[in-house]
């Protein structure tokens, strides 16, 4: 695997790009990999994840260097004071995609290891479709303002839109494609500051090609987070 791109390392904190297929946390098999693991590896120590992305996403995560950030990061992160922008490969045509675009509410519930929307009983989850764009015949990439964090919120809550994440089996995804969720953009308070950072995730290897269009949304969405920071 190649070399994890940090993006701030600080005492406080480290913002570090997940490569897909690589689970956020310590595996209870000795054997298997993660990204804690890595970053071990590379020579940090007491480190706490105060989020998580699912193995087969990618993208900028923070992982805490001491029990005073972790508890501080929570915090924010129950406030709704972060913001994470996404973006998903969905099996569904440009033309469908767009018409997705705007606010969305479901009420999710977790059954066993995946999740499912139901009527009542569920926690609140919102997300906001920004943009869609063509990526391949038959497919769209659509860019995601997520508002809460729920477990597998984006991967379901488009499922049931009709838009399952390609490759995305456990949600109706067809079988054999690579799947695509990253969070390519995260602002957020570090440690100690009153001022709002935003990080992008770099081009890599993993990433499908754009369509322009996204990239000027993504973009627009950075410009506008900065303007509010």
């Amino acid at each position: 695997m190649p070399p994890l791109s940090l993006l701030q390392v600080t005492p406080h904190e480290i913002v570090v790009c997940k490569p897909p297929g690589l689970p956020s946390e310590l595996p209870r098999d000795p054997r298997a990999d993660s990204l804690i693991i890595r970053l071990q590896a590379e020579g940090f120590a007491d480190l706490r994840l105060v989020h998580r992305l699912d193995a087969p996403s990618c993208g900028v995560m923070i992982v805490a260097r001491s029990s005073e950030a972790a508890a501080y990061y929570s915090n924010e992160i129950a406030e709704r004071r972060w913001h994470k922008t996404y973006v998903a490969e969905v099996e569904l045509t440009a033309a469908n995609a767009q018409a997705l675009i705007g606010e969305h509410k479901a009420f999710l519930a977790i059954d066993g290891r995946r999740a499912r929307v139901v009527r009542s009983g569920g926690k609140p989850s919102f997300l906001t479709i920004l943009h869609a764009a063509r990526a391949t015949a038959g497919r769209s990439h659509v860019l995601i303002r997520l508002h809460t964090g729920r477990f597998h919120q984006i991967r379901v809550m488009l499922a049931a839109l009709g838009a399952p994440l390609a490759g995305d089996t456990l949600y109706g995804g067809t079988e054999g494609a690579a799947m695509y969720l990253e969070h390519v953009l995260l602002a957020a308070r570090p440690f100690g500051s009153t001022t709002q950072l935003a990080w992008l995730a770099p081009p890599h290897r993993d990433r499908p090609s754009w369509a322009t269009s996204l990239s000027d949304a993504i973009g627009a969405e950075q410009a506008r987070l900065a303007h509010e920071a």
